[in-house]
């Protein structure tokens, strides 16, 4: 018997993959359960087991740069090595109840007077997205006039100038960086961002630091805004939310993801049911996950379902920016460095270490009161936080 290999969809918001290598070669045996090959999405490597037993008969598409939508067929499998493939080769399976995906042949709608409804392939509408073209001008050569990815790449090299600039070197954007600029492309383009900031007084964190520091345990700021923002958290379910599909998704753990940086760029494992882990709980699993992160290690547990994010530049004498939301998540804290500076307590003026937080919200579904306690509350917490068992 047959079977096909397909993409698989591997997250909610994945519409396509990428295939970075595969484990077996075509005519080699295939045991339910192996790896097969592996797949690139949302900056994260997936291992992709085989469903069947059998043999590797084909693979239709080969690792490589570009992208693979989901439910495309990528290879077929058979029970024996005499069964004859299929000869339409190339093709997508429907979407199923069981098996969320997305379609390959979407219908994209653009605001004109006339409404006009324009039939587009994904790769297609990416790419005219990129190169900023209006895709409504380009007459598509497809299927009842779909617009493909060569009639955009044609287009284009229409409107080259005559005189082009002048460049040195030129580099291709590898699978990591083309997954960050569509998924931040997405976020600015389909979430309304509003900001909220305010200036932390460190001093408490500064002592416990130092205790611990005293007992042999280095931990870093870091570890205690992820400490004691978890705890806040319960307290505001909203920012412990996914948004999909027009639905706020309540989740009962507090799951908080950190932005890391890597050689390839950004990646967020997430570490789970923070509330229920000690500072030193928190501190190792922490370097664990950046470690795993910068040496490519991270698995589909490990970045899935983050909703609240934490991305710190302070190391870097970053004194304050504002990030971007990482879908479907409703919310994500800026952290900047602590600095020296004079502070007014009981009206006296002194030294004390200051640190800027900003948060970043989905206006859909966070109004500014409620964040504004948020912020107002972890900023109560960080300025006292008591004594920990460290």
């Amino acid at each position: 018997m047959i079977r096909e290999i397909i993409m698989p969809k591997l997250g909610e918001t994945m519409e396509e993959g990428y295939i970075n290598k595969w484990l077996k070669k075509e005519g080699e045996k295939v045991k339910k359960g192996e790896v097969l090959f592996e797949v690139m999405s949302d900056k994260t490597n997936f291992e992709v087991e085989s469903q069947y037993d059998g043999y590797l008969r084909k693979i239709l598409f080969e690792a490589s740069e570009n992208p693979v939508p989901v439910t495309t067929v990528i290879g077929y499998i058979s029970d024996t090595m005499d069964e004859e493939i299929p000869q339409d080769t190339k093709k997508t399976i429907p979407e199923q109840k069981e098996n969320t995906s997305v379609e390959t042949h979407q219908t994209i709608t653009l605001p004109s007077e006339e409404k006009q409804r324009i039939k587009a392939s994904p790769a297609a509408k990416r790419i005219a997205s990129e190169l900023g073209i209006d895709i409504t001008n380009i007459k598509g050569t497809g299927e009842s006039g779909r617009i493909e990815k060569k009639d955009v790449e044609e287009y284009a090299s229409q409107l080259k100038t005559e005189y082009p600039l002048e460049y040195e070197a030129q580099e291709k954007l590898s699978p990591v960086r083309k997954i960050i600029a569509e998924r931040l492309k997405q976020s600015k383009q389909n979430i309304p961002h509003y900001y909220l900031s305010t200036k932390i007084l460190m001093d408490g964190i500064d002592f416990l630091k130092e205790i611990a520091r005293k007992k042999g345990k280095n931990f870093t700021y870091t570890d205690f805004i992820i400490y004691y923002t978890g705890r806040v958290i319960r307290d505001f379910p909203i920012l412990n939310a996914s948004f999909f599909n027009d639905e706020i998704h309540y989740v009962k753990s507090v799951d908080i993801g950190l932005a890391v940086s890597t050689v390839d760029g950004l990646v967020v494992p997430v570490i789970r049911d923070v509330c229920k882990k000690t500072l030193q709980e928190i501190s190792a699993e922490r370097i664990n996950l950046a470690e795993k992160a910068r040496s490519n290690q991270l698995k589909k547990q490990d970045t899935e379902n983050c909703r609240f994010v934490i991305s710190n530049l302070g190391m870097f004498g970053v004194i304050q920016f504002q990030a971007i939301i990482n879908p479907p998540g409703t919310a994500i804290m800026a952290v900047g460095s602590i600095e020296k500076e004079p502070i007014v307590v009981n009206n006296n003026i002194v030294i004390g270490h200051t640190m800027w937080i900003t948060l970043s919200l989905d206006h859909r579904v966070v109004d500014g009161a409620y964040g504004g306690k948020f912020l107002q509350e972890i900023k109560q917490v960080l300025e006292n936080p008591g004594i920990l068992d460290i």
